[in-house]
């Protein structure tokens, strides 16, 4: 896996995608097209409805797999983070493509990127943070974060 992108689920409404929701998963999608162009794609997401919601939007805009679902990618104030099982679930699911998205949580936005960064050999915490709908790129050959806002 050459990148990891990074995908905070849309706005919701009772744990479902709402309207706004919605339209900017597409526009996500929409972003991603010019960087995803002739690479092998995949989806990875939390296993909750609006990042499962989320990553079908991508998927089916993108035209690329369904995502596949993982516990291990959800974090709340009352799931914890578990930082190493996600970067298990991410090598594992990612081997096999250039790109993986990844949608998930505020709490692992906040966290995972540095974690991995930590492991390739940067020492300098970079901050993550993503509004709803928004794109990290983590380049692991460049060893660097971009954003899609």
């Amino acid at each position: 896996m050459n990148k990891l992108i990074f995908v905070r689920y849309g706005e919701h409404t009772d744990q479902h995608l709402n309207e706004v929701g919605i339209k900017a998963m597409i526009l996500v999608a929409e972003k991603l097209k010019h960087i995803l162009e002739n690479q092998n794609v995949g989806i990875v997401c939390a296993e909750v409805p609006r990042a499962v919601e989320s990553a079908h939007i991508i998927s089916e805009t993108l035209n690329v797999p369904p995502a596949k679902h993982f516990a291990q990618l959800y974090a709340s104030e009352d799931a914890p983070i578990y930082l190493t099982k996600a970067v298990e679930v991410i090598d594992s699911a990612g081997g096999e493509h250039d790109v993986l998205i990844a949608v998930v949580s505020r709490e692992y936005i906040e966290t995972l990127p540095n974690f991995i960064l930590q492991s390739l050999g940067v020492e300098k915490p970079i901050e993550t943070h993503l509004e709803r709908g928004e794109i990290l790129v983590l380049d692991y050959s460049k060893k660097e974060i971009t954003y899609l806002r």
